[in-house]
């Protein structure tokens, strides 16, 4: 009897309704789903184009980004072309051709984060050297904007860019229109080789831009890079044109009835552009440009730097081997 009784109260225990106890929550049911969590949000980057996969989509999509206005994004694009440059297309033709690319590097060189700055230099270096001498033209603009920037860092970037410019191809630097005498004109006005009157002598305060003294040691040993590579003679090329001569013997000035190398070989006419002052001039003779030099630049360089050798340290090292070198060159003729 007892055992029946017990059955009948555990099948009604099933239709009772539990009675609540005042602050004691309900007992959850067995098939109940936990929504205590919650989800995380997962943000993707509208400029990553998941669409991308090759790597002439991926090195045109970041050269577009190099218009963007964020610093980071620029500095990461510039890396990205600098390390594809260097082991994508090493020897390789580049998905645009070299003056659209470097029409949208070469601003950046003014830019005003020093990453970015840094990392455009480092995407400079990085394109093929043989190459980048056919566009001294259009980055010479630049590297004097730059060089007479009112900031000091940019300034320091920018005559990096220039004695790489020097090592990798001078000939085409110092021959470019107006590259020789406006990049003389720039160095002069950083120097202040032009901000005092005769009877007064250059000091280390009369620099054009108050320089620091690391800054016009290293302004002077980029000078002299310069200038060297315009004024003094390429034995070498000599040595290598009078080999030739005595191949062809015993026709006389051989190299100089050969089809031209280069394109456009008679643009230093200038039959067909506009008219150019003096100062854009395109000087591709090392005797043209030494008489310039001469005539404008010498007798001044030649003071200042003769005052700045009284300097000692690094500036009047670097002072006088620059002096030797436009001594030796100008005197000579």
């Amino acid at each position: 009897m007892g055992s029946s009784a017990k059955k009948k109260k555990e099948k009604k225990k099933d239709f009772q309704k539990p009675k609540l106890r005042v602050g004691k929550a309900a007992p959850k049911a067995a098939n109940t789903t936990s929504t205590s969590f919650t989800a995380k949000k997962l943000l993707v980057n509208q400029q990553i184009n998941a669409n991308a996969p090759s790597l002439r989509d991926q090195f045109l999509h970041h050269v577009s980004l190099l218009s963007s206005r964020t610093d980071s994004q620029r500095k990461e694009s510039l890396a990205y072309l600098a390390s594809s440059l260097q082991s994508d297309y090493r020897g390789k033709p580049l998905p645009l051709s070299l003056k659209a690319l470097l029409d949208k590097v070469l601003p950046l060189l003014l830019d005003s984060s020093s990453g970015v700055r840094s990392e455009t230099t480092k995407t400079l270096q990085a394109l093929p050297k043989q190459d980048i001498g056919d566009y001294a033209e259009q980055t010479l603009p630049y590297i004097r904007a730059g060089m007479t920037h009112l900031s000091q860092e940019i300034r320091r970037n920018t005559l990096d860019v220039l004695s790489y410019l020097t090592e990798t191809c001078a000939k085409e630097l110092v021959s470019a229109p107006g590259g020789w005498t406006k990049t003389i004109h720039c160095f002069a006005t950083n120097l202040g080789f032009k901000d005092f009157a005769d009877n007064e002598g250059w000091s280390m305060h009369k620099t054009g831009f108050r320089e620091d003294v690391r800054s016009v040691a290293r302004t002077l040993q980029v000078a002299e890079q310069f200038l060297a590579a315009g004024l003094v003679k390429d034995f070498a090329h000599d040595k290598e044109n009078r080999y030739s001569e005595a191949s062809a013997f015993p026709l006389w000035d051989f190299a100089h009835h050969k089809l031209p190398v280069k394109s456009n070989p008679y643009g230093y006419l200038n039959l067909f552009g506009r008219p150019t002052d003096d100062e854009s001039r395109q000087l591709e003779d090392r005797d043209e440009r030494v008489l310039e030099f001469q005539d404008h630049y010498y007798a001044r360089f030649a003071k200042s730097l003769s005052k700045a050798k009284h300097e000692g340290g690094d500036i009047g090292r670097s002072a006088g081997q620059l002096l030797k070198v436009i001594d030796s060159a100008c005197k000579a003729e």
